[in-house]
C-alpha cells in the first residue's frame, strides 16, 4: 500500500533510522508509521519536507495493528 502526504512529525531512532512518522495524507486523515530498517529517507531528509511543505510517499503494509513503512520517496 502507499499514501502520499505531508509530513508532522518524524522521531528518529538513529541518524538513519525513523523510528515514527506521522503524516497528513491527501484524504485528510492522520497516519502514523513506525519501520524496521532504513527507508530511503533519513529523518532530517524528512524534517526539510516538513519544513518545505513538501509531499512524500510512504510505502508500507499493517502487522499486528501499527503502520510499518517500507520505502519513503519524494
Amino acid at each position: 500500500m502507499r499514501i502520499r502526504g505531508m509530513v508532522l512529525e518524524v522521531v528518529a531512532r538513529n541518524i538513519t533510522e525513523v523510528e515514527t512518522l506521522r503524516l497528513l495524507g491527501e484524504d485528510g486523515q492522520e497516519y502514523r508509521f513506525t519501520s524496521e530498517r532504513f527507508v530511503g529517507f533519513t529523518p532530517s531528509h524528512l524534517r526539510e519536507h516538513q519544513l518545505f511543505g513538501q509531499p512524500v510517499i510512504v510505502s508500507f503494509f499493517q502487522k499486528s495493528g501499527q503502520l510499518v513503512a517500507v520505502a519513503i520517496t519524494d
